[in-house]
Parts: C-alpha cells; structure tokens; sequence
C-alpha cells in the first residue's frame, strides 16, 4: 500500500506506478473532501472520470459526516472532533464557489463555535447557499 500526498486520481496513479503497491490510501488529502478516496477508487476501476461534486452534494456529505462523527464519539466529544471536518469542507466548497476569504471566516466562525447540532445544520445550509450565489456571481 502506497501513502502521502495522495490528493488526485493522478497522484494516486503516479504513487502506484513509482511504488508497484496494490493500493493506494488516501489520508489528508482528503480533508474536507470526503468523496474524494471513493472517486479515485471508481476512477482506478473503471476509467470514468466524475465532475466534483455540487455544492449541494458536498453539503449532503458534510452532513452525515457531522452526523456520524456526533453519533460516534457521543455529543460532547463528537462536536469538537467534527469541527476540524467542518472547517476543511468549508474551506473546500469555498475554494469551488470562488467565495471570498472575509465570507468563509464569518460563516467559520459561527460554525466552527456552535455547540448546537440544529444551528450547525442550519447555518452549514446557510454558507452553502451563500457560496451557491458566489459561484453563480
């Protein structure tokens, strides 16, 4: 198994050639992007190459790995450790929104402090709706 700065399909192919592993683990490459080891993976397979997922499906990752993360760890400690994945899925669909950087540390921070799983939610739907309107400005 090959490893490091796997953040690409292309990456990841480069690593498999120059290693000759049978596989390729995607670690911090794919901070905030969730999809991203299930696409390389569909790629390698297949050869299809997928578009970057919408806004809206972005959301709808982040979501349950907010969702997940709370249910696993229990509240308490599932809050703090899903605001690190929070912070790099904004960061991620506000690179793909063009939106600017005063704009991505409000919503951070409203987010990022936010010990309420419904205003989390609530404010997640909140940024992406406004970073769908800097995507489309």
């Amino acid at each position: 198994m090959v490893n490091g700065d796997i953040t690409s399909f292309e990456k990841a192919v480069a690593a498999l050639g120059m290693s000759g592993a049978d596989a390729v683990m995607v670690g911090r490459g794919a901070q905030g992007q969730p999809w991203l080891p299930g696409q390389i993976g569909r790629r390698i397979e297949t050869g299809i190459v997928e578009p970057a997922p919408s806004l809206t499906e972005q959301l709808k990752y982040i979501r349950a790995l907010y969702d997940e993360v709370c249910s696993h760890y229990g509240l308490r400690i599932g809050l703090r450790h899903a605001r690190k994945h929070l912070g790099w899925a904004l960061q991620i669909a506000a690179q793909y929104s063009r939106t600017p950087a005063t704009k991505l540390k409000s919503w951070r921070d409203r987010i990022l402090t936010s010990d309420d799983p419904h205003f989390v939610h609530r404010s997640l739907q909140d940024a992406f709706d406004d970073f769908a309107w800097s995507a489309a400005a």
